[in-house]
């Protein structure tokens, strides 16, 4: 890690770039859904992106204010604001600055910067499906072993999202007990961002 980062929260315009620039490319095409979709929460105030910034140059020339501040990891958030709930819809370090502790420090920072919110949704890909192989189970706990070592709790609550089968994390923010609620809160979120026919189809809590 060469400079300072800073988390900023950043504009729609800024966060239609990122999206096609970067998040295009970090995700499988079936999880990366159309941007209009948030632009219309964006339009509720229900949906937000945070993007990372190193300043290179500063470290370089030693001095602040005066670096050309480079990305190195983004955050989209869907918003609950009623229950002040967000959910981590999209995290990633970009791909040159992998591997060299950037998600750890973002992810603290963006804690930082939503320290006024109750909690913090994570969605992991299921670890424990019988019918993945070896190599996929082994990345799928490392994510979940990611989370775990930055502070978020692991829930008994399962998701099916868009064929896709989940297990819920939290990150407690002001309300420490928040995993005690988190089947609630995810189905909060996702009623503001998908109607009734929607959820149907593509959304389901599992049995524990």
């Amino acid at each position: 890690m060469d400079g300072r980062i800073e988390v900023k929260k950043v504009s729609l315009l800024t966060a239609r770039e990122i999206y096609e620039t970067y998040l295009k490319a970090d995700f499988p095409p079936e999880e990366v859904k159309p941007f209009s979709v948030i632009e219309k929460m964006w339009g509720r105030d229900s949906y937000y992106v945070y993007a990372f910034y190193e300043d290179t140059a500063e470290a370089a020339m030693g001095m602040a204010g005066n670096g050309t501040d480079t990305l190195c990891a983004y955050a989209f958030l869907l918003a609950d604001n009623q229950q002040r709930t967000l959910l981590l819809d999209y995290f990633a370090v970009c791909q040159s600055k992998r591997g060299e502790g950037y998600g750890s420090r973002a992810l603290l920072l963006l804690c930082e910067a939503c320290a006024d919110w109750n909690a913090l949704i994570i969605e992991v890909e299921d670890d424990e499906m019988t019918d993945i192989s070896e190599q996929t189970r082994m990345t799928r706990k490392r994510r979940i072993s990611f989370y775990r070592t930055a502070g978020c709790v692991m829930t008994t609550v399962r998701s099916l999202l868009w064929d896709v089968n989940y297990r819920i994390m939290v990150m407690p923010l002001r309300d420490e007990q928040a995993e005690k609620c988190a089947e609630e809160k995810l189905c909060a979120l996702y009623q503001g961002m998908y109607n009734e026919r929607e959820l149907q189809k593509h959304f389901a809590i599992l049995s524990r």
